[in-house]
């Protein structure tokens, strides 16, 4: 019952209630109902994602609590990821700004770089290919402190937001971002590290993804028969 909405643990577990009832999909951030409505709800009102428990007592204004409550129907009613109706997701602690332009981040490659276990050899010279929000090259500049880093994608809106997050991270002078089709406009140049989250959905899961996955833009997924095309490209 909305006017019993009082203490942000009131909307909390309103939005859980409603995101089970829902039976939505999940996968850009958080695996469940109760994760998805902590992140949401926090990140709304510009609080610490990491916990909820020390935000439960707190009482909304109405302003936050109207905010709130068009979230919470917005999820449901439109399918739409969390991240994009908030502008923001994280990868390993790190903030990055999202919007429709770009996928929501979200790559193990992610846990890889900033776990130290990639690659042994420090890099001095990274390339992301297909870096989208340019997520990637940011976490892979933070790894390495000492490397520069190439950043392309062929979208031009993926690559506006990507600048984006370069500069929120202050990364502009270690971080060049490519407009242009995988190693074209970077030809001749090498590399110590290559990363990559190319498109790798195939046909067949192209045609039952959820809606929420519909909401991201299709030429970051779609890659054919087998899921394979960029890949092979690449390789």
């Amino acid at each position: 019952n909305k006017p019993s909405l009082v203490t942000l643990e009131d909307f909390f577990r309103f939005a859980v209630r409603r995101f089970r009832a829902a039976r939505l999909a999940y996968g850009h951030g958080t695996t469940n109902a109760t994760d998805e409505a902590a992140f949401l709800i926090l990140e709304a009102l510009g609080l610490p994602i990491h916990h909820i428990d020390p935000w439960l007592d707190y009482k909304p204004t109405a302003a936050e609590r109207a905010r709130l409550l068009t979230l919470i129907d917005a999820r449901i009613a439109l399918r739409m990821p969390a991240p994009y109706l908030v502008g923001a997701a994280y990868m390993r602690g790190v903030r990055f700004q999202v919007d429709r332009r770009a996928l929501i981040p979200r790559s193990f490659i992610g846990d890889m770089l900033a776990g130290g276990t990639l690659p042994a050899v420090k890099p001095r010279r990274i390339l992301d290919l297909c870096t989208g929000s340019g997520c990637l090259a940011i976490l892979a500049a933070l790894a390495f402190p000492r490397a520069t880093v190439d950043a392309v994608d062929i979208s031009a809106g993926a690559l506006a937001l990507a600048r984006r997050n370069v500069a929120a991270h202050r990364l502009g002078d270690r971080i060049a971002i490519h407009r242009g089709d995988l190693f074209r406009p970077v030809q001749g140049r090498r590399y110590d590290l290559i990363i990559s989250n190319p498109p790798y959905v195939d046909a067949g899961g192209m045609a039952k993804l959820p809606p929420e996955f519909r909401h991201e833009p299709r030429l970051a997924l779609a890659a054919g028969g087998d899921g394979l095309d960029l890949v092979r490209r690449i390789l």
